[in-house]
């Protein structure tokens, strides 16, 4: 993928699977944080530990803002949230969403609490993630692999290979903020 520049791969000589790649975008941090916040205002996340809040939905959704919050297993097809959420047309959401060189779905603000992590798990799709407050504290651990990467807050996404058994933490004693996007790619090299 000429727009991928890999990062991470465990089995190199092997023609193992990416783990991790960088997507340039050349985000404003600091705008992405303040819609954020400002969106935060009016719009709550939601979840214990696990915050999220949707800024993609799926058409003719009855609850746009979190109805893709639940668990894969809980929801429709991750393909189907697709649409940007309508309030935020004309935002920076939307620009950020049409920054990406192939289409995205069922991206949602995703905060992990202070001195927190995630269950093992696996996901059904890969997933495109920009740092919108981190810390060298807060990194995701592709368990099987034994493999570290943290997500810096540089403007740029970052495709983690989530089909592969991973968690997340965040051992900082601030809320780690990012956003989250589904994406149907190819992560063989």
């Amino acid at each position: 993928m000429s727009h991928m520049n890999w990062i991470v791969s465990a089995d190199e000589e092997d023609g193992g699977t990416g783990l991790v790649g960088r997507i340039d975008l050349d985000l404003d941090v600091d705008e992405l944080a303040k819609a954020a916040d400002e969106l935060l205002t009016h719009r709550p996340l939601i979840f214990d530990q696990t915050q999220q809040l949707a800024v993609q939905m799926r058409a003719g959704s009855s609850d746009p803002w979190y109805e893709s919050c639940y668990q894969e297993k809980d929801i429709a097809p991750e393909t189907e949230y697709d649409q940007l959420v309508p309030e935020l047309r004309g935002t920076y959401f939307e620009e950020v969403v049409a920054r990406f060189p192939f289409p995205v779905f069922r991206t949602r603000l995703m905060a992990l609490t202070a001195r927190t992590c995630y269950s093992v798990h696996r996901d059904d799709t890969a997933r495109l993630h920009v740092a919108i407050r981190s810390s060298e504290h807060a990194a995701f651990v592709f368990v099987e692999r034994n493999e570290v990467f943290r997500v810096p807050t540089d403007g740029n996404a970052y495709l983690l290979n989530t089909t592969e058994v991973h968690t997340a933490l965040n051992g900082a004693r601030d809320l780690r903020l990012h956003l989250v996007a589904g994406a149907a790619l190819d992560t063989s090299r």
